[in-house]
Parts: structure tokens; C-alpha cells; sequence
């Protein structure tokens, strides 16, 4: 008894925190857990269509089950992922979110544990654990989300492939990508290292769980969550169109250099061929930095924990609960021999971008409000000068000019000759509107459920327009086609043109906007 407590007396504070939100879990609303749920519940339901893809039809259909308070968006998930919950949907949410929670802390225990022993980590660290990622750990539970299950599924794929096991390791990692599509960026440590039975292995088990997911789902669920969801998710296109929450390089830019007038208007200027060419230069560079890291050092955990690190700063997208995964080059360092200095530093940055709440520094004007951020990018500068010595920079910088120029010559620019009706702040879901006795009359949705708005606005006269596809059409020509999904297009007073459309926000999140005919008549 003694032994076992002296070996892991540093999980005891971990699991108390644990028990302690698994409980307050029960009475805190179900939040993000609704997404999950309500996707298993439909597909169980076999009422499983690209209609779960768009947050109205979705929400309106979770309201039709008797439940209320809840705001859901299915996207980005894969229909693999409402396969998982499909189970847990013949449960009563409260009661399915509160077992789910319950396997999500066991797996994360586990997985802990095993890579604790497996790199030799010391107890007396363990202890730092629920200081440095108290609130990645309070919102996973209380949110009901799914990373507690990446990370187990990431280690054991990691410590699988560290003992050689490789299917067993492929097999981990394609359920993984199957449910939230970023681990495949993890391919890159094998294929650098030319391991490549593991990447046909994570190929063999991802198509043989990709056909058991079709066999419920159907393949047209799947091809539109490739074409169209995947599309918008990778453009940081999950709700509206600037989130500073997100914390990503890709938010950064385009506050930066993607100028709007509603939402955006202190941009610097506006040139999306820069913001596009900026972006794709930071991947390509830290692509290249990876595969001399992979190719030329010899400590497997660090590179792992490299990889994980970039894996979080090119998604488009963060939350607080992504952050968990920091877990692994927080193990990383103490195990490395890196200087102790260095090594608190590391621990410093980890608990602050993990503590910092977010609206203490969103409060701030830009670029301040992107602090997560920027300690992020220490991190990982600390980590790339204890791999410097390996890295060429004279070839990456190299290929990074060769690929901004690239892009900048070459990038596909999305735009629209439309622009937005309200002004910021507006909901951020509009799904209908009706022009009557000199009012212009929005219906949104919110966790509230259906709202009506209205707003003073001047006609004369008003007439639907043709909308075919994603093209409206008038007078027999397509007046705007830029990709966007779009609802009710009016003509008003033969001038302008009002519509609901979804252009660079999620998918279905729709709002107002507006194309003038004309387009030198006043707006």
C-alpha cells in the first residue's frame, strides 16, 4: 500500500479535481455536449441528413424533442463522431453526458498513467498538473467535450508506435482522425521517418471504420461534410467571420490584414492575397522545421510533442479544452534534458496560456488581444532552441520565400460584391426576414430559441428573386455567386438586393447582407 502511494500520490490532487467537476458537471447545462448528443441522437433516429450541418435546421430540430436552453452547432464533427454518441443518445442527456463525462476522466487517468510510467515522469510533477491546466480540465468536463478521448486515443497511438506495436498504433490514430480530422497531421512524424507501414496501416483501419460509419450514415453525409464543411471549417469559417477567441495565426492575420467595414475596420489594410500568402508561408515553414526536427534528432517524445504544438497553431480554430493536449510536451520537457531555467519557463507559458481567461485579454484593442497566442508562439520558440543545432534555416528560409511568393501570385482570393446589412453585433444566426409596414422584421435563434427583431427601414416595394443553387439570379443573370449557401433574396425598390447568406461564417450562420444593383447609388 505504501509503494502504490508513494509511485502515484501526484494523480490524488488530479483525480479529486476530476471527481469534483464530474459532479458539478450534473448541474451545469449541457453546452457543447448537446452537439455530440443530438448527433448520435438523430443518427440513431436515422434521421441523419446534410441538414444537421446547418445550426437552424438543427437546433429547430433538437427544439422538437422537448429541449430548451441549448444552442448547438454540429460542424465541423464528422458523422463518425455521432456514430460514438449514437449509444449514449438512448440514455436521457443529463444522464448520457454524466457517463460520458465518467469514461472520458477514466480513459484520460489511464492514458496519464501510462505515460507517466512509460517516461519515468516523477510523481512530485504529477502534482502540477490541475495548476497548470486547471481550466482545460474544468471545461472539457462541464462542457461535455471530446478531448479527454483525443488524448487518450493520441497516446496510446504514440506509446503503441514507441513499442513498435504499429497496428495497434494506426488503429488509435485513425479513430482519432475519424472523429476530429486534426490528429492527421501526426501522420508527418512516421512519414518523415519513413515508417511507412504505419501510415498504410492508419490507411487500412481509416477506410475499414470509414465504410462502418457509411453503412449508417450513407456516403452523401459524408461527401458533403467533405466538400462543403471541411472546406469552410479549414477557412476558420465555424461561426462568424472574425473570432478573436479562437486564438489562431489564421484570426491574427486576417484582423490584421483582411480589411471589413463592419466588423473589421481597423485592419491595417486590406489585402487577402498577403493574409493568404502569410498563412500558407507560417505552414510551410514550420512543415519544414518539423521534418528537420524528425529527421535528425533522436528524442522520439519531443518530436511528438513538436508536432502536437503545431498541430494546435495551424488549426483556424482553438478552445481552452484543445489545450489539454499540451500535456504532452509539458511531459516532454521534464523528461528532456533541457536546462531547469528553461524547463520553468516552459511550465510558466503552459499555465499561463491555459489559465489566462480569455476575456481578460479580449477586453484589450488588437494586437494585445491575441495573448494566448503569442504564448503559444514562445513555446514553441523555446522548442525549436533546444532543436536549433538540427534545423537548416538557410533551406527553410528558402522554401518559405519560394512558397510566399508562391501563394501570393497564385492564392484564389474569396470575395463577394455583396456586403453586410447590420451592423456588428448583430445575431450571430438569422434565418428569416419579412419587409412590412415600413419595418424590416429578423427571426434569429439563440440558446433562448426563436427571437424576433425589427428594425425601422425605408420602401417602396419589394419582390422575391430567383435563387438558384448558390447563385442568385436576376433579370436572367447571376447578380453574385461567391460559394456561399443562401436564403430568401429580395429586390427592393428595384435598387438593391437583401438575402440571408453565410459567406465567410460557418456553415448555415447565416446574416444579412446586400448587393446595390448599382453600384454607384448611395448605400
Amino acid at each position: 500500500m505504501k509503494e502504490i502511494l508513494s509511485k502515484y500520490y501526484g494523480f490524488f490532487p488530479l483525480i479529486l479535481l476530476l471527481v469534483f467537476y464530474g459532479f458539478k458537471a450534473i448541474y451545469f447545462p449541457i453546452h457543447d455536449f448537446a452537439n455530440y448528443y443530438f448527433g448520435g441522437k438523430f443518427l440513431a433516429e436515422q434521421h441523419f441528413s446534410s441538414s444537421i450541418y446547418f445550426p437552424f435546421e438543427f437546433n429547430r430540430a433538437i427544439n422538437t424533442t422537448g429541449q430548451t436552453g441549448i444552442f448547438a452547432s454540429y460542424a465541423p464533427n464528422t458523422p463518425f463522431l455521432a456514430l460514438l454518441f449514437a449509444p449514449f443518445s438512448l440514455l436521457p442527456i443529463a444522464i448520457a453526458k454524466l457517463i460520458f463525462n465518467g469514461i472520458s476522466i477514466l480513459l484520460f487517468v489511464y492514458s496519464l498513467k501510462k505515460l507517466a510510467d512509460f517516461y519515468k515522469i516523477d510523481s512530485f510533477y504529477l502534482l502540477l498538473i490541475p495548476i497548470l491546466f486547471f481550466i482545460p480540465i474544468k471545461n472539457e468536463i462541464l462542457f461535455g467535450q471530446v478531448y479527454f478521448l483525443i488524448f487518450f486515443l493520441s497516446s496510446e497511438s504514440w506509446l503503441a508506435y514507441q513499442k513498435n506495436q504499429l497496428k495497434l498504433g494506426a488503429f488509435y490514430l485513425a479513430i482519432a482522425i475519424l472523429l476530429k480530422v486534426f490528429p492527421a497531421l501526426l501522420i508527418l512524424l512516421p512519414l518523415f521517418k519513413r515508417q511507412f507501414k504505419f501510415i498504410l496501416f492508419v490507411g487500412g483501419f481509416g477506410l475499414i471504420l470509414l465504410s462502418v460509419s457509411v453503412l449508417f450514415s450513407g456516403i452523401e453525409i459524408w461527401q458533403f461534410m467533405l466538400t462543403d464543411v471541411l472546406s469552410k471549417a479549414s477557412q476558420g469559417e465555424i461561426s462568424e467571420a472574425y473570432v478573436p477567441n479562437y486564438q489562431s495565426f489564421f484570426m491574427f492575420f486576417k484582423e490584421l490584414l483582411v480589411y471589413e467595414p463592419t466588423l473589421n475596420n481597423t485592419a491595417i489594410f486590406n489585402s487577402p492575397e498577403i493574409f493568404s500568402s502569410v498563412l500558407v508561408t507560417i505552414k510551410i515553414t514550420l512543415l519544414t522545421f518539423g521534418y528537420f526536427v524528425t529527421r535528425k534528432t533522436e528524442d522520439y517524445f519531443m518530436i511528438f510533442s513538436y508536432w502536437i504544438l503545431v498541430m494546435i497553431l495551424i488549426s483556424p480554430y482553438g478552445s481552452t479544452y484543445t489545450l489539454i493536449l499540451l500535456l504532452f510536451p509539458c511531459f516532454a520537457l521534464l523528461q528532456s534534458n533541457i536546462a531547469k531555467p528553461k524547463k520553468i519557463a516552459g511550465l510558466l507559458l503552459i499555465f499561463l496560456a491555459n489559465n489566462l481567461p480569455t476575456t481578460a485579454f479580449l477586453k484589450y484593442p488588437f494586437p494585445l488581444s491575441y495573448l494566448r497566442l503569442f504564448l503559444l508562439l514562445l513555446f514553441l520558440i523555446l522548442l525549436l532552441l533546444h532543436f536549433h543545432k538540427h534545423i537548416n534555416y538557410k533551406i527553410a528560409g528558402f522554401i518559405a520565400l519560394i512558397s510566399a511568393v508562391f501563394t501570393f501570385n497564385f492564392a484564389q482570393v474569396k470575395t463577394s460584391n455583396s456586403k453586410y446589412f447590420l451592423e456588428k453585433g448583430s445575431p450571430i444566426l438569422i434565418y428569416d426576414f419579412q419587409l412590412k409596414n415600413q419595418q424590416l422584421i429578423y427571426s434569429f435563434w439563440n440558446e433562448n430559441g426563436e427571437n424576433i427583431r425589427s428594425i425601422p427601414f425605408k420602401y417602396s416595394n419589394s419582390k422575391p428573386v430567383e435563387l438558384k443553387g448558390k447563385e442568385i439570379i436576376y433579370n436572367g443573370n447571376s447578380v453574385i455567386s461567391d460559394g456561399s449557401n443562401k436564403r430568401n433574396p429580395v429586390l427592393i425598390d428595384g435598387k438593391m438586393i437583401l438575402y440571408l447568406s453565410d459567406f465567410d461564417r460557418g456553415i448555415g450562420f447565416y446574416t444579412l447582407r446586400k448587393i446595390m444593383l448599382n453600384p454607384t447609388d448611395n448605400e
